[in-house]
């Protein structure tokens, strides 16, 4: 992470299970035509807990810039909430945002759209990986350029949902949004609008999983105003 001079908000973006910071490319291009720094860093995928250090670190690192406003993406709302307690205020899109003592491993079947679980695949080693099928879920409403595209990109994991709760999840005390994605066909829209009860503020868009992609322009504006209110306190 380079080293811009420390002044105003510094955006740090947490992509979602089997993505990259590659996801985020429109949207930290629009941040910095809106004059916001930022940037997208690259999740191990090796463990949960490997996921959660490497979160802490980063904003640790963002916070020697300003203010952190931290942006988690479906899964990267668990390490978030583990490791994001430094941050200055928090994102969720479409994320999972657990409650204390809240098994979030246990939810999963309440999460995502049972659809979505078919094009899920298990290896022998652990290793999770995406389906062809899982296109369509996660990319319904995004161009299909695009969608072909990140279908290229997509990272095998071995990092889990958790079993074991979060007894302090950083949302209980750092000011906090939430992006719910109406049109999402991988997590269900209610278990989102359920975790977005919990944020200080929150937004809904109309677009399906990934509005990285398929509504890059209202999400970095909604970004925008967030990053405001780091500003001013």
């Amino acid at each position: 992470m380079s080293r811009p001079p420390a002044c105003g908000p510094f955006v740090l973006l947490v992509h979602g299970a089997h993505h990259g910071a590659w996801c985020w490319e429109a949207v930290t291009e629009r941040l910095g035509e809106a004059g916001l720094r930022s940037y997208a860093m690259d999740l191990p995928l090796s463990s949960f807990t490997d996921d959660t250090e490497a979160v802490r670190e980063a904003v640790r690192e963002g916070a020697r810039h300003g203010p952190v406003l931290l942006v988690a993406h479906s899964y990267g709302g668990l390490p978030v909430s583990a490791g994001g307690h430094a941050a200055a205020r928090l994102v969720y899109v479409a994320a999972r945002m657990p409650m204390p003592g809240e098994s979030a491993a246990r939810l999963t079947p309440r999460w995502n759209d049972p659809a979505f679980h078919q094009s899920v695949q298990t290896g022998p080693d652990g290793t999770v990986t995406l389906l062809p099928t899982a296109r369509a879920a996660l990319y319904s409403t995004t161009p299909v350029r695009y969608a072909e595209h990140a279908s290229t990109l997509w990272r095998p994991m071995r990092s889990r949902v958790p079993h074991t709760p979060l007894d302090d999840p950083a949302w209980l005390t750092v000011p906090s949004a939430y992006v719910v994605c109406a049109a999402d066909r991988t997590v269900l829209p209610k278990a989102q609008r359920a975790c977005a009860a919990r944020a200080t503020t929150r937004v809904e868009l109309d677009c399906d999983h990934s509005p990285f992609y398929s509504a890059p322009d209202p999400l970095a504006q909604f970004l925008a105003s967030q990053a405001a209110l780091v500003t001013h306190g």
